[in-house]
């Protein structure tokens, strides 16, 4: 569904950001032609990745505030993982830097709305920020990202897209 919305071109190098046990990874490894990364924090969700995924990503333990990359991907997908990352600010200059030029991020996470964001923020360990359909698009903006779009998945989960 996700992939529907941006048109992939073979022989792209892609970044999953905060990529978990590596599901987001695994469905797009069916295009042989992909390069593909995948960052996260936890070693035990990268241990799980690295079994599933075998040699179809390279896989790094870091930080998403911590990455180094300039120029690098095509694109870059934060899927359900935005929410986590303690420095959005930060997390959204990196990711910037990392893009080629006209290269995209797509962020898909939750929006319950002002009072259950809030509610779900108390509740949810490593929960850092929640925000809302306008947080994505003004975050985006702030970082100059272009050609802005979004869309609401089922009830709770926004997906943002843009380019640099």
């Amino acid at each position: 569904m996700l992939l529907k919305e941006i048109n992939l071109k073979n022989s792209s190098k892609i970044l999953d950001a905060g990529c978990g046990t590596g599901n987001f990874l695994e469905i797009l490894s069916v295009n042989k032609t992909l390069e593909l990364y995948g960052i996260d924090i936890s070693p035990r969700m990268l241990e799980i990745a690295k079994k599933k995924l075998k040699n179809k990503a390279k896989l790094n333990l870091i930080d998403v505030e911590k990455i180094g990359y300039r120029n690098k991907f095509d694109y870059i997908f934060s899927i359900e993982a935005f929410h986590h990352f303690s420095n959005q600010e930060i997390v959204m200059r990196k990711f910037f830097n990392a893009l080629k030029k006209k290269g995209k991020l797509m962020i898909v996470d939750f929006d319950f709305s002002l009072v259950l964001n809030w509610i779900f923020h108390i509740i949810e360990p490593g929960n850092s920020k929640m925000n809302s359909k306008k947080d994505f698009h003004n975050l985006f903006k702030k970082h100059n990202f272009k050609n802005i779009k979004q869309k609401r998945f089922f009830v709770f989960v926004v997906m943002t897209l843009g380019e640099k």
